[in-house]
């Protein structure tokens, strides 16, 4: 068996990125953003969305998320017609990307995966990323403790004029904060 290896990250590497914020850690997710992008900064495609939060709002959600977010209208009529259209992006956009990454993905964004599969099994059996990397365990591995990897994201986002807690912003931070620490 020949042991191939996979594209090393490099400049021409295309990352698709998702974020979602949801109504708590573990509440149902109202907005998405997610971004295509390689390490200039140069944008392929993107996709933004959000619905009305269901049940009382989480007073962190509140406090922190919602003030970012005042100027992301509503999208989309309810939370299964986001995850039909995000998914619909996400196939093609897919296809564009060598990799798949979030940040701290569980439990928020891979539970937003899992029931987009689950709203279409049958045809999304086999339409999820892999591999999906998470980059604050890149981070660990390359030697960032969590105070450095808050210091890079925090340099990423003022640099770029980015919102932390922003779906689409927060996306454009992770694949800005993964090319800065893990290009050769």
């Amino acid at each position: 068996m020949k042991n191939e290896k996979l594209p090393s990250l490099k400049k021409a590497t295309k990352i698709l990125c998702f974020d979602v914020e949801s109504n708590g850690l573990h509440g149902e997710a109202f907005a998405i953003g997610a971004v295509v992008s390689d390490s200039s900064g140069q944008i392929y495609d993107e996709f933004s969305g959000r619905t009305e939060i269901v049940g009382d709002t989480d007073q962190w959600v509140e406090q922190n998320v919602l003030p970012v977010m005042e100027s992301m209208q509503i999208t989309h009529s309810s939370y299964k017609h986001l995850r039909d259209n995000f998914w619909g992006w996400f196939v093609k956009a897919q296809e564009q990307a060598d990799y798949v990454l979030v940040m701290n993905g569980y439990p928020v964004e891979y539970r937003f995966l899992l029931q987009c599969q689950e709203d279409d099994m049958q045809s999304r059996y086999w339409e999820h990323p892999f591999p999906i990397l998470d980059l604050t365990s890149m981070l660990l591995m390359v030697g960032y403790n969590q105070p450095a990897k808050n210091r890079l994201m925090q340099e990423v986002a003022r640099s770029n004029n980015l919102s932390k807690h922003h779906p689409l912003h927060d996306a454009k931070i992770t694949i800005l904060a993964a090319f800065q620490a893990l290009l050769p």
